[in-house]
């Protein structure tokens, strides 16, 4: 049995979307109607959405539904500079070329797991105070809870295109997963006992049927008044308990028609399913696959609703967060106490000296820049300020990805600088050696992974090496050589290996410049990163619309952060230089 709650909040979404007469092809033809704000009433608790990050692309059984994440094609013979708008844009793509895979550009939309929940399940903001003013009463706090919630889910949607919910299953061998399999094996065993009776208890049945009805009716559009009419009067459950005391109710007959209804609003991907319910010749087996199926497409109406909505929340995500976080804040004695820290943390005694109002526009502008970038080296035992908090997973998945694509670097650097003179066709081979690589290195999802298959990654450059001068007919390397190469390209483990460093600081250098661009030139990929250009290029463009993005919710803020703590400063460096001043007139 599958959960009965009801969707509420994508039900006033609904009504505003205007169908075909087809009920079958109005869940799957999109409308680009929009409706109002759907989001201030929240989600189901037990409609979870898929972890940040992770892969949500279109399956086979999307595939009628959501044309959004198809794969568009790179191109190889672009030059080694890369056009800001055009990491803008790669970003977009939900799939690169084979030689673009290192790491995989999917690994962008898979859990990095900082937590063990969903961020709209428990959003917290670190750092704040533990408890609100007192003069916040208990409903202005709860209010402003929801609300936070609330923009967690907006955000969610409105930054990542293949957001989408999915049924929740607890993790196996749980207490939750365990009572919930306790309970409904129950209640089918009970139903199954009570038809088994001579003459049969249809009093579960009744429940089952009742049900069933209401969740046919909350699947339906709007505007499907003679459907919704016609599921009450033939699921008249009144009705069916006087067809029950007379001795001529045909369950089995409730059953079929209950599958006629589901193939009519069900979207194609369930169309096998429902096929499989009518052959069934066990009413109960039956009725087990309606509930189970039956949620499926609530879901299927659910994410059909945001893909609706989301254009909608797209043009209105910032001025709703900016509320919502303002709200959040009035809650809280000093919501951006970690904020704060971090983006002084970055005002150098240079920029201070700012004289006029487009100066002072300037720097605020290089300080948040400047912070932004300390987001990809940001230590995992820090708490990330409550301003990006939001995206932190994404930052904390690019972070990684741009220490293994700088791994990755300095290994085909110190694999060329000891073989390069015996090796045919370089620019092949180091496609070839990137993308098998990166099929070792792309399970890794954190430091420590990364760190765990650095021996497979120098067994494999070795057997790279080797196969290449196979291949070409050439002396294979002497074992001395080989034992002498694995040593090198596993000192690229430490952090502080001069290659390694070095593509490290010119890959930063690289994504500064892309940051503080202000205009669609190309820019010169850095010496030894020309091979990983589609790979820093799918870095910078997600990252640029995540910062983009939160600059657009918490730029205010930030500015009025930087502005007033370098106007502090400069009164501070005043008094103390009219006290000196002061002091020599008085030894005088």
């Amino acid at each position: 049995m599958g959960s009965t709650e009801e969707i509420n909040k994508m039900r006033s979404a609904k009504k505003k979307l205007e169908m075909s007469d087809d009920p079958k092809s109005e869940v799957n033809n999109k409308s680009e109607e929009t409706s109002p704000d759907p989001l201030e009433h929240g989600i189901d608790d037990d409609l979870k959405p898929l972890p940040e990050g992770e892969l949500k692309g279109s399956s086979s059984d999307d595939a009628d539904s959501d044309t959004e994440g198809a794969a568009k094609p790179n191109d190889n013979s672009s030059p080694k500079g890369i056009d800001v708008q055009g990491a803008r844009s790669r970003n977009d793509s939900d799939s690169s070329t084979e030689s673009s895979k290192s790491p995989s550009s999917d690994r962008l939309k898979r859990q990095r797991t900082v937590s063990g929940s969903s961020p709209v399940q428990n959003f917290i903001f670190p750092g704040v105070a533990a408890s609100p003013p007192k003069f916040m009463s208990l409903e202005e706090v709860m209010k402003a809870a929801k609300g936070v919630s609330n923009m967690v889910l907006a955000h969610e949607i409105a930054v990542d295109k293949n957001f989408k919910l999915e049924k929740f299953e607890p993790p196996d061998n749980s207490v939750e997963k365990q009572v919930r399999d306790v309970m409904h094996r129950a209640f089918w065993d009970q139903l199954e006992e009570q038809l088994s009776q001579d003459p049969p208890c249809y009093d579960q049945a009744f429940v089952l049927l009742q049900e069933v009805r209401d969740n046919l009716i909350d699947i339906t559009l709007p505007h499907h008044t003679k459907l919704r009419q016609e599921i009450s009067d033939n699921l008249d459950v009144d009705l069916i308990k006087q067809q029950a005391e007379h001795g001529v109710l045909n369950f089995n007959q409730y059953s079929q028609y209950v599958l006629s209804i589901m193939s009519r609003l069900c979207a194609p991907v369930r169309d096998e399913t429902i096929r499989n319910l009518m052959r069934e010749t066990e009413v109960v087996d039956v009725f087990r696959g309606v509930m189970e199926t039956l949620d499926l497409m609530r879901l299927d109406m659910a994410n059909f609703t945001i893909q609706q909505i989301r254009p909608h929340i797209i043009a209105q995500s910032v001025t709703y967060e900016k509320k919502k976080f303002a709200e959040f804040l009035k809650t809280q004695n000093d919501g951006l106490e970690l904020t704060r820290d971090w983006l002084v943390s970055h005002v150098k005694p240079d920029d201070v000296s700012a004289s006029d109002d487009l100066s002072m526009r300037n720097i605020v502008s290089l300080v948040i820049n400047r912070a932004y970038l300390e987001l990809l080296s940001w230590p995992d035992e820090r708490l990330l300020p409550e301003t990006v908090v939001l995206d932190g997973s994404r930052l904390l998945e690019l972070r990684d990805r741009l220490s293994q694509v700088c791994i990755l670097g300095a290994i085909l650097l110190v694999t060329f600088s000891s073989v390069g003179p015996i090796i045919t066709q370089p620019d092949a081979f180091k496609l070839k050696l990137k993308r098998n690589l990166c099929i070792i290195l792309d399970p890794a999802l954190s430091e420590k992974d990364t760190m765990d298959v650095m021996d497979n990654i120098a067994e494999q450059v070795v057997k790279e090496v080797d196969d290449h001068l196979q291949e070409h007919d050439k002396p294979l390397l002497p074992v001395s050589a080989k034992n002498a190469l694995k040593s090198q390209v596993l000192e690229v483990k430490n952090s502080t290996h001069r290659i390694r460093a070095l593509i490290s600081k010119r890959a930063m250098e690289f994504i500064s410049v892309i940051m503080n661009s202000t205009t669609a030139r190309p820019v010169q990929m850095p010496p030894g990163l020309s091979t990983l250009q589609e790979e820093l290029a799918h870095i910078c463009g997600t990252l640029i619309r995540l910062v983009t993005h939160n600059r657009s919710v918490f730029g205010e803020y930030y500015a009025d952060i930087i502005t007033n703590h370098i106007k502090a400063a400069k009164e501070l460096a005043q008094d103390t230089e009219k006290d000196k001043s002061e002091g020599v007139s008085e030894s005088v």
